[in-house]
């Protein structure tokens, strides 16, 4: 089932200040295969499914730890599971692999998230939705080399 796990998010960069949130990308040969025993089985592990988010954003699974809606702003670990090599396995990949290599970037990045980060969100996407922009150009810069 699943083919390989990478660890993203701002956790996943050396020296990135970043909220206590361990972001997990798994990846999948389909993603027809998490079906509802999967689910059942991930959510009595102590994860709470998400498809309120995944319905914004399509071809993932998402569920997040501890479980509960009193955690959704201090949940402390995030699955989320894609197909391996759809654009949402490789564009998390992609945009942390240039960021390691590009430190003005990175830079740029982190000004960014510390701007964002101190403005208050209803629901902690829309933090992430505030990034989209940056991290849509870093994508173009990394896949027209």
């Amino acid at each position: 089932m699943i083919v390989a796990l990478e660890p993203v998010g701002s956790t996943a960069l050396p020296g990135m200040p970043a909220v206590p949130t361990s972001d997990i990308l798994a990846g999948v040969c389909e993603l027809g295969g998490i079906d509802d025993q999967v689910v059942a089985s991930l959510v009595a592990a102590g994860w709470e499914h998400r498809p309120d988010v995944e319905a914004r954003i399509p071809n993932r699974r998402l569920f997040n730890q501890p479980s509960g809606t009193q955690y959704r702003a201090t949940r402390t670990n995030q699955l989320h599971i894609v197909k391996f090599d759809s654009p949402q396995w490789r564009d998390p990949i992609t945009f942390l692999d240039f960021l390691r290599r590009h430190e003005e970037t990175a830079r740029r990045y982190l000004i960014l998230k510390q701007s964002l980060a101190s403005r208050p969100y209803q629901n902690p996407s829309d933090y992430s939705a505030q990034k989209a922009e940056f991290v849509a150009s870093v994508l173009a810069r990394a896949t027209s080399c």
